[in-house]
């Protein structure tokens, strides 16, 4: 029947049973300390068979536990940071029908509405308690990924356990993951590199080494902790690998950090160059991760001053398409459009159906993702990204749709009219500008920014706000953007 997220894990609980499966600043669990944890949090289900589970936790060996118990019990599981925005929260977890959430203590408020498994600090495996029925099947649906539609309302992107099975295989052959790897889980369970972090480890039988949310959001510290735990792996987005270029000093046991989800630029890995091996990859969350890959240090950068995306990887076929689906002549941009093992099951919530177009058929029954990126294949056979086609960016890593933003600022009735405008800073990362028209003289900016705070996260609020008295208009009537006034933001500015 092929393997599940689960039945892979637990080759090697039961091949290395001793060898450690997670760090995290509290504790450190082996592979057979962590598989017995699963069990113990499945007996404690308030769902026999349940379908979709919530998980709102702070990362760890219990959150990661959670996973993998909920993926043995034949669920998928719905993770999203505490720290989001709580009608955000709630209305994610509410679309996908979850059955209950697990959660701890600090934060069972937030999940109110909602049946509730509460984890403490430490989850004591009951040593009587006989190994539960493996209910995972490579067929079933493994995780629901936060994401937003193309008018940006929430959605989820639900990916199945071989698509996992898959990418955890090419991860391993593309990078040489073995069992003396550490890795870092740096990223946000909403985020698509997450997946990657997660288990693109433990389904290779290698040790994920997780820091608190304050060692994460100090670049100091958490080197400082890769360096203690021996990590010899670091995925990321190209602002931490910006991070890492500025360090005097690297942990001397890492040997590769790979950058995924926005543009690379030689600037931010100049020094990391010289000290370990640095690859750009490509792959939107409908494609499961990543699709392709480029090592930087045998390479090239092009003239838009970023990296190419590299060549797909096995199991992977990428075809450049015009807009009715058929390939375009070499040298010309094309949308990317993604075949092969990692192509999403299908799309969840009550706008799910504006994204369908998305994962769709060619002619021949070949499905695939149409990813809204356009790019270029080069000379050598290397893909380059160019643009988006619609008003998607990439901010901090995470998927922005300017359309919610917007609409999330006339809701406040504080503004008019307004567009919001991403651009690039020096380092090539985009950021947001918003051009609003006020409502009245009395417009307060704290005011409206605190009520996009409501439901917006952070990296979704613009860096820059622009009064205007009307906005430009072409002679159609639409707004004219190449008529607004840029805001320029140095690439260190924070």
């Amino acid at each position: 029947m092929g393997p599940t997220i689960y039945s892979r894990f637990k080759t090697f609980a039961e091949l290395t049973p001793d060898r450690p499966a997670i760090i995290d600043e509290r504790s450190c669990v082996n592979y057979s300390g962590l598989d017995r944890m699963v069990d113990t949090l499945i007996s404690r289900f308030p769902s026999f068979i349940p379908a979709r589970v919530g998980v709102v936790m702070d990362h760890g060996v219990e959150m990661t536990a959670s996973l993998l118990a909920i993926n043995k019990a034949g669920a998928a599981f719905v993770a999203v940071e505490p720290d989001y925005p709580p009608e955000r929260l709630v209305r994610f977890l509410t679309e996908n029908g979850v059955d209950f959430v697990i959660t701890q203590e600090k934060y069972a408020s937030l999940v109110s509405a909602f049946t509730r498994l509460i984890v403490g600090q430490a989850v004591i495996s009951d040593p009587a308690l006989h190994p539960l029925p493996d209910r995972s099947n490579p067929d079933r649906a493994a995780y629901i990924l936060y994401s937003t539609s193309p008018s940006g309302f929430p959605m989820g992107i639900m990916v199945g356990n071989r698509q996992v099975i898959a990418m955890a295989d090419r991860f391993g052959k593309t990078f040489n993951i073995t069992p003396d790897d550490v890795l870092l889980q740096y990223s946000s369970c909403t985020m698509n590199i997450f997946i990657e972090e997660t288990f693109g480890t433990l389904l290779n039988g290698a040790c994920l080494a997780i820091p608190s949310a304050a060692t994460r959001n100090d670049p100091e510290a958490l080197i400082h902790f890769a360096d203690d735990q021996y990590v010899s792996i670091i995925s990321g987005y190209p602002y931490l690998l910006h991070e890492l270029n500025k360090m005097k000093s690297l942990p001397l046991t890492l040997r590769t950090v790979i950058s995924g989800g926005e543009q690379l630029s030689p600037t931010s890995i100049n020094h990391l160059l010289e000290q370990i091996t640095v690859y750009n990859t490509y792959g939107p969350a409908e494609a499961t991760v990543f699709s392709t890959c480029y090592c930087c240090n045998e390479g090239y950068s092009l003239s838009s001053g970023n990296y190419p995306i590299g060549r797909p990887l096995d199991g992977v076929e990428i075809m450049l398409l015009d807009d009715d689906l058929q390939p375009v002549a070499d040298g010309q941009e094309g949308e990317i459009c993604i075949a092969g093992t990692g192509v999403a099951e299908s799309f969840t919530g009550d706008h799910r159906t504006e994204m369908l177009p998305r994962l769709t058929s060619l002619t021949d029954g070949t499905r695939i993702v149409r990813t809204g990126d356009i790019g270029i294949r080069l000379e050598d056979g290397n893909l380059a990204y160019t643009r988006r086609k619609d008003t998607e960016v990439n901010i901090l890593g995470r998927r922005v749709v300017t359309s919610e933003v917007e609409r999330t600022i006339l809701a406040s009735g504080e503004v008019k009219e307004c567009i919001v405008v991403h651009y690039p800073d020096e380092k090539g990362s985009d950021y947001l500008v918003a051009y609003v028209v006020p409502a009245s003289r009395s417009f307060s900016l704290s005011w409206l920014k605190n009520s996009m705070a409501q439901y917006l996260p952070h990296y979704m609020i613009p860096e820059f706000f622009v009064l205007l008295r009307q906005l430009p208009l072409t002679e159609s009537g639409s707004v004219n953007s190449q008529a607004l006034p840029i805001v320029l933001k140095d690439a260190e500015a924070v």
